[in-house]
Order: structure tokens, then C-alpha cells, then sequence
């Protein structure tokens, strides 16, 4: 019985850890996706890139912090084969706004403004921007709908691989 329960706990354990590893190098690849001349920018990998499953058409979001004095790059792709659809993506962050209510008072409010939507630049594969404050940001991921995954595993399902790479790198100092 002990045996069993161990081999038991060893097999989930297993099938966990495969589930997990399927897309879980994705962001990686989010370089391929940028022209020789950004290929051989030196950037460091950010600690926040992610990857994972997520269903076709579906939207994927997520939060980072950026922080000051650093210029970031982040770049959005998928394991989506040759001829698919490209990824969508929106970055945001959080806005204080004053906002007047029907009586005609004045409110303060705090919400997500966007800096950046790569459907306006042609579904650029990434943006580049300097942080002058740390800040929380915001990504928005359009999982494409149209597509079949590298993945075998992944291949005869409704689902794909997305990563979102995050660079960093000192910003450059200028003025006094």
C-alpha cells in the first residue's frame, strides 16, 4: 500500500511538472521575432517574463513593475506555426484622473490609461520605452484565434504557447 501511494504521489507530481514545462520556455523565442540590428542590442532578461498555455482567442493579461532609471523592451509572441495570425497586444498603466459626478463634485480616480497598442504600429512584435518612476504596468495579450501550435502536444487542440519577454537595461544618463 505504501508503495503504491508513493508512486501515486511520484505520477502526479510528474504529470504537474510536464503540464507546466509545455510552454514554459515560450518568451525565449520572443527575439526571433525582432530584425539582426535589435538582435544584437544587449538587453538583460527580466525576472517578470512569462509564458504559458492560454485558449485561441482568448486575452491574456499581466502586471509588471518597471522601475526608474531603466530603459525596457518587451516583446509578445506565440508557438503559433508559420501563416497564423499575429499577437495582439496593449500595454497600460494606472492614471489618477479627476472625475466630476452629477451633482458636479470633483473625484479622484485611479484607471488604467493606454500607452501603447501594437495594432497602431503595424502588430509590432515589441516596444521599447523608458520608466521615469516605478511604475505598475499593464499588458493585455490577444491570443490568436487563427493557427495551429508547434507544440505536438498542443497541435490538435483550441490551445497555443504565448510568452511576453521583458528586457531591461540602464538607461542612458542625460543632461547635468
Amino acid at each position: 500500500m505504501k508503495r503504491a501511494l508513493i508512486l501515486g504521489v511520484a505520477l502526479v507530481g510528474f504529470i504537474a511538472i510536464q503540464a507546466y514545462s509545455q510552454c514554459q520556455k515560450t518568451h525565449y523565442f520572443c527575439t526571433s521575432l525582432l530584425d539582426k540590428e535589435k538582435q544584437q542590442e544587449f538587453w538583460n532578461l527580466n525576472n517578470q517574463s512569462k509564458s504559458a498555455t492560454f485558449e485561441k482567442g482568448k486575452v491574456y493579461k499581466m502586471s509588471f513593475i518597471a522601475y526608474k532609471g531603466f530603459d525596457y523592451r518587451i516583446s509578445v509572441c506565440t508557438d503559433v506555426v508559420e501563416g497564423g495570425d499575429k499577437v495582439r497586444y496593449e500595454l497600460f498603466h494606472d492614471a489618477i484622473v479627476r472625475v466630476k459626478d452629477e451633482y458636479g463634485n470633483t473625484n479622484i480616480q485611479r484607471k488604467k490609461e493606454s500607452l501603447y497598442n501594437n495594432q497602431d504600429d503595424n502588430l509590432s512584435p515589441s516596444v521599447e520605452f523608458t520608466v521615469d518612476k516605478t511604475k505598475k504596468f499593464y499588458i493585455d495579450v490577444n491570443v490568436p484565434v487563427g493557427g495551429e501550435s508547434k507544440n505536438r502536444k498542443l497541435s490538435k487542440t483550441d490551445n497555443v504557447c504565448v510568452g511576453v519577454l521583458l528586457e531591461h537595461k540602464k538607461a542612458a544618463k542625460l543632461g547635468f
